[in-house]
C-alpha cells in the first residue's frame, strides 16, 4: 500500500467533522488504513500528513489569514487544533485525520485508529471536541 502525504489541509470545515490522531509509525498508518477501507471507509475521507507536511501547512494557512482573522477562527473553531498536533508533527509524528461518515461513526472510527496504536485521538466537531482514551 502506498501513503500519500498531503502538504495542505482538506477543504472547510477541515478540522471540524474529522477525527484526528497521531501516529509514531508509517507502518500502522498503513494498517490502520487498511482496516479503515476494510469497514467501507472511503480513502477521499482519510488524510495522512507526515509531520513535516503538517507543519509546512500550518505555516501556509497562518500567512494567508489576516492575524483577526485567524486569532477568531483558533478561540471559536479549532479549539488549538494547531497546537495540540503541530508538537506532534515536529516531533516528526504523523496526523491523520478522517471524516466519519456521520456523527453515529465517530467512535467506530476512534476505535479502529487505537487498535493500530494511534494516539491523541480526537474528534472535532462545530462546537464541541470530544477525546477518545484507548
Amino acid at each position: 500500500m502506498t501513503i500519500t502525504s498531503r502538504r495542505v489541509f482538506p477543504a472547510t470545515p477541515y478540522p471540524r467533522n474529522y477525527v484526528h490522531c497521531v501516529f509514531d509509525d508509517l507502518q500502522d498508518v498503513a494498517l490502520a488504513i487498511e482496516a479503515l477501507q476494510s469497514a467501507g471507509y472511503n480513502t477521499g475521507d482519510i488524510h495522512v500528513m507526515s509531520g513535516q507536511d503538517f507543519s509546512t501547512a500550518i505555516e501556509q494557512r497562518s500567512l494567508q489569514q489576516g492575524s483577526l482573522l485567524q486569532s477568531l477562527t483558533h478561540l471559536f473553531f479549532d479549539y488549538g487544533f494547531d497546537g495540540m498536533y503541530l508538537h506532534e508533527a515536529r516531533r516528526g509524528h504523523h496526523i491523520v485525520s478522517v471524516r466519519p461518515v456521520g456523527y453515529e461513526q465517530v467512535a467506530r472510527v476512534a476505535a479502529v485508529l487505537a487498535r493500530h496504536h494511534a494516539r491523541v485521538v480526537k474528534y472535532i466537531d462545530t462546537w464541541t471536541i470530544a477525546q477518545f482514551v484507548p
